[in-house]
C-alpha cells in the first residue's frame, strides 16, 4: 500500500539519527559502517521513492558487504613479515574480512567466486549471520539504549523490515550516507593500532579501499572496444588511434559502485567532459538499448572480472538517478563543455 513520503521535517530528523550513529554510536569493527551503505544501496536497487518499508533479504544485504570487503582483504602493503592487510576490528581481524582473505587464494575474482554456486551460497550463509549477529543487532544503540529508528530487531526472521519512510530516506540521501560511512570507515582505519606499522604517515586511503580497480577497468575495455565496433560511446568517433577511458555511465559519484552493464567506452575527451555529470536522455535510451541488446555477451565477458552483471539493478539504479537530478536540479552534460539543469522526467525511464 502506497505510503506518505517524510514531510521536510522528517528527512531532516532522519539524517540527523544517522549523525547521531556515527558520532556517538560504539564502534568495535567497520561493520557498522558497512550495514549502512550496503541499506541505502539496496534501497536504491529494490526500493521506490515513497514512505512505505522495504523487507530485505539478510542474504542481499550480505551480497553487499561482501562486494566492500572484497576489495580491501588484499594486501594493502608489503612488508618483511609478509603481506599486510588492513585490520577491520580493534581486536582480531574482523571473521567476515578473514573470510574472503581465505576464499581469495583460490578465486581470483568476485565472478569466478559467484561461479562457484556451492562455495558462494555457503559464504553468503556465513556473513548472513555475522550481519544479522553483530552490526544489525547493535547499528541502533547508543549509550546502551536501542534507538530503533530504522528497523525493528527481530531476531527469527531471514529479513530485514525498514520501518516506514526509511526507504525514501536512504534513497533521497544515499550520496550523503555514502560520503559520511566511507570517511568514518577510513578514519576508523586509519587509527586502528594495528594498522600503524602497515601505514606510512597518512596516506590517502580512499582509493584502496573504495575506487574500483583500474586494472580490472583495463579488461573491460578490452570487451568494450569489440562491443562498441572500435566507437567512442558518446561522439561516435573512431578509438582506432585515441587514448580512452571505461566511463561509468551513472556516475561513481552518485552511486559508488561497479555494475557490469553500467560501463561504456569513451574517449578521453568525452570522458574527461562528461566527469561526474549524467548523460542527456538520447544516451540513456542509447545506453538500455546496448544493454538489453548485448545482455548475453556482458553477463558472459564482464562477470568474470568480478563485477556484478545484472541489467535490471542496473536500470534500477539509473531510474533513481535520473529521479534525483530532477528533483535536485543536476547539470547534466550536453556534450562538449555544454551542461543544463535536468528539470523534465525523461520519458519512457520513469
Amino acid at each position: 500500500m502506497f505510503s506518505v513520503v517524510p514531510t521536510a521535517q522528517e528527512q531532516l530528523k532522519f539524517l540527523k539519527n544517522i549523525q547521531l550513529i556515527l558520532q556517538s554510536g560504539s564502534f568495535s569493527s567497520t561493520y557498522k559502517f558497512a550495514l549502512l551503505i550496503s541499506l541505502s544501496r539496496l534501497s536504491i536497487e529494490k526500493g521506490e521513492d515513497e514512505g512505505g518499508t522495504l523487507i530485505l533479504e539478510y542474504t542481499d544485504i550480505a551480497e553487499k558487504f561482501i562486494e566492500l570487503y572484497w576489495k580491501q582483504a588484499v594486501p594493502y602493503t608489503f612488508h618483511e613479515d609478509g603481506q599486510l592487510i588492513l585490520n577491520q576490528n580493534n581486536g582480531k581481524q574482523a571473521a567476515i574480512v578473514n573470510r574472503i582473505i581465505l576464499l581469495r587464494q583460490s578465486y581470483s575474482s568476485l565472478g569466478l567466486l559467484r561461479r562457484d554456486t556451492s562455495v558462494w551460497l555457503k559464504l553468503l550463509k556465513e556473513v548472513a549471520k555475522t550481519v544479522k549477529e553483530m552490526p544489525v543487532r547493535y547499528l541502533q544503540n547508543i549509550n546502551g539504549q536501542n534507538f530503533e529508528f530504522l528497523y525493528r530487531l527481530e531476531y527469527s526472521n531471514k529479513q530485514l523490515t525498514l520501518l516506514p519512510q526509511v526507504m525514501y530516506c536512504l534513497r533521497q540521501f544515499s550520496e550523503i550516507i555514502e560520503e559520511l560511512c566511507q570517511k568514518r570507515w577510513i578514519d576508523f582505519v586509519r587509527l586502528n593500532k594495528q594498522n600503524l606499522v602497515i601505514l606510512d604517515g597518512l596516506p590517502d586511503l580512499d582509493e584502496f579501499m573504495f575506487a574500483p580497480s583500474r586494472n580490472q577497468l583495463g579488461q573491460v575495455a578490452d570487451f568494450l572496444i569489440d562491443l562498441q565496433q572500435c566507437q567512442c560511446f558518446y561522439c561516435g568517433k573512431s578509438l582506432k588511434n585515441s587514448k580512452y577511458a571505461v566511463d561509468h555511465f551513472i556516475p561513481w559519484s552518485l552511486y559508488p559502485a561497479d555494475t557490469g552493464h553500467n560501463f561504456v567506452l569513451a574517449d578521453d575527451k568525452c570522458n574527461s567532459q562528461k566527469s561526474n555529470y549524467l548523460a542527456p536522455e538520447q544516451f540513456l535510451q542509447k545506453w538500455q538499448e546496448r544493454n538489453y541488446l548485448h545482455d548475453q555477451s556482458i553477463v558472459r565477458e564482464i562477470s568474470q572480472f568480478g563485477f556484478l552483471t545484472d541489467i535490471q539493478r542496473s536500470h534500477r539504479v539509473a531510474d533513481w538517478a535520473y529521479k534525483q537530478a530532477i528533483e535536485n536540479e543536476y547539470l547534466v552534460w550536453l556534450g562538449g563543455k555544454d551542461k543544463q539543469i535536468l528539470v523534465s522526467p525523461i520519458s519512457g525511464v520513469f
